[in-house]
């Protein structure tokens, strides 16, 4: 029989969508908790009277959200993340963090977005110890041991414990003194024209993925090997240079550099900060989590 409709959702619920669309399968998501299958089948059932409507489409290769599972879980998402939130914030006060906590990231995102979080969260609790690891160069510190969390671009593994942050953004810049001299590009043929600055920080050949994923293929006039070197060199008027946007704001913001063609710029690409162990983390962990989500956030959506 049906649920009547004033029937509550259940957190329980929620939490076990969200657990299946991750993991891929009821019994997965019941392995990786404390409950069982049966359970999980009955939470799930029950919230499909309740809405009538499925949610989840279980075969013989697993489970899969049916587009009104895949909206709802979107809001299961959105409150299990502000119930994590509000548990680490009630754990964590007062509370005095020690030991090493290692982050990795981009080596581009680790200035604008990393050190900000790190000399504030140092700042609450000076006997905890930092190290920050680029992607780039991925050098084991402390016995070989991996990173606590990492920020993460693309898509991610299934597998992770992930705090999405919104989408991280790559675009074209220069100064307008070099674009007063040489013009405003305004398609991909002008722009093929300018003196392009190729950054090899990741071995990449020279290609930028512009609008609609179209590589633009180009022979550089300067190469270099670290964004923020490529970014000084747009700066001092060296031809357009290809980076992330939050690196340029602060030079745009001065005037320093504007930026160039941007409907040639290809839609932002998901960010999020991943880490291991989930709610069994370490206590510095969640406290970075909780510290760095809401800033992270107001970063990529400013």
């Amino acid at each position: 029989m049906a649920l009547p409709p004033e029937s509550p959702l259940h957190f329980e619920a929620l939490t076990a969508l969200s657990a299946v669309a991750k993991l891929g399968s009821v019994q997965a998501a019941a392995e990786a908790s404390s409950q069982s299958a049966a359970k999980l089948h009955r939470l799930l059932r029950t919230q499909e009277q309740r809405l009538g409507v499925a949610l989840v489409i279980t075969s013989v290769r697993g489970s899969t959200l049916t587009a009104a599972g895949e909206r709802l879980r979107d809001y299961a998402d959105t409150l299990i993340h502000a119930a994590t939130d509000a548990d680490t914030s009630a754990r964590q006060e007062h509370r005095k963090l020690n030991g090493t906590l290692r982050l990795q990231a981009p080596q581009a995102l680790m200035e604008p977005l990393l050190m900000p979080l790190v000399l504030r969260l140092q700042e609450q609790h000076p006997a905890l110890k930092i190290c920050l690891l680029a992607d780039e160069y991925p050098i084991r510190i402390e016995s070989d041991a991996p990173a606590h969390l990492r920020l993460m671009r693309g898509p991610l593994p299934t597998s992770a414990y992930a705090r999405p942050l919104g989408d991280l953004r790559v675009g074209l810049f220069a100064s307008p003194r070099y674009l007063d001299k040489t013009g405003r590009p305004g398609s991909l043929q002008s722009l093929a024209r300018h003196a392009l600055i190729h950054c090899s920080s990741e071995g990449q050949a020279p290609v930028w993925r512009l609008a609609e994923d179209y590589p633009l293929r180009f022979e550089p006039r300067l190469t270099i090997s670290t964004s923020a070197a490529a970014l000084r060199a747009a700066i001092e008027g060296a031809g357009v240079v290809c980076c992330y946007q939050l690196e340029a704001r602060r030079a745009c913001e001065r005037g320093l550099l504007e930026p160039v063609a941007e409907p040639l710029w290809s839609a932002g690409h998901p960010l999020a900060l991943t880490y291991t162990l989930g709610i069994r983390a370490p206590a510095s962990v969640m406290a970075f989590l909780e510290l760095a989500t809401p800033w992270l956030r107001t970063q990529l959506f400013g």
